[in-house]
């Protein structure tokens, strides 16, 4: 999958039972803080709240065909949560049946959108540290460890470190050929 053939475009109402079944889908749900499965009127409620706040940025990300059609195979969420200094956090998933390299398409789509649309300063994430997939999946986009909080998760019978993740928008502009303002 090709960088140019993928796009976000904003959550809608409609794919709200599609990314609820993406997130309660076990590979998925394992690596979250909430594990639980989420019901219809928890996700719809979740939406009500997140896209009434103007520093939510909950995106569908999507594979473009040559014929216009066009196919989710993920979902982002890029929280802005200091405006001034210009810092989000993201938190993202794939489609259980996403294609092989699905999640680096995902991920080069959503740093564009966080550093050229949103020109954000920094971007911040989170992995438990047991998700060996996805600590290396922010390594390879870049990301930098910056922490490793010990006992940080509690998931109702286990406590689990989380490692903390960062990328400037300095870091990231020079693996893409731009140069930094």
């Amino acid at each position: 999958m090709t960088a140019d053939s993928v796009h976000l475009r904003p959550l809608q109402e409609m794919d709200l039972e599609r990314i609820r079944t993406w997130r309660n889908h076990p590979e998925v749900r394992r690596f979250m803080y909430t594990q639980h499965a989420i019901s219809a009127d928890e996700h719809h409620g979740w939406f009500q709240r997140a896209r009434n706040d103007p520093d939510r940025h909950l995106m569908i990300v999507e594979r473009q065909f040559c014929d216009a059609a066009s196919e989710p195979f993920g979902f982002v969420n890029l929280h802005v949560v200091d405006t001034h200094a210009r810092r989000a956090v993201w938190g993202f998933y794939l489609a259980p049946e996403a294609p092989r390299g699905s999640g680096r398409a995902l991920g080069e789509a959503a740093l564009v959108h966080a550093f050229a649309t949103l020109k954000l300063h920094k971007l911040c994430g989170e992995a438990l540290a047991s998700n060996d997939r996805s600590i290396r999946f922010h390594q390879r986009l870049g990301f930098e460890q910056e922490a490793r909080l010990r006992d940080h998760h509690f998931d109702g019978r286990t406590y689990h470190d989380v490692i903390g993740f960062g990328l400037l928008a300095a870091d990231w502009q020079p693996r893409q050929g731009a140069t930094t303002p």
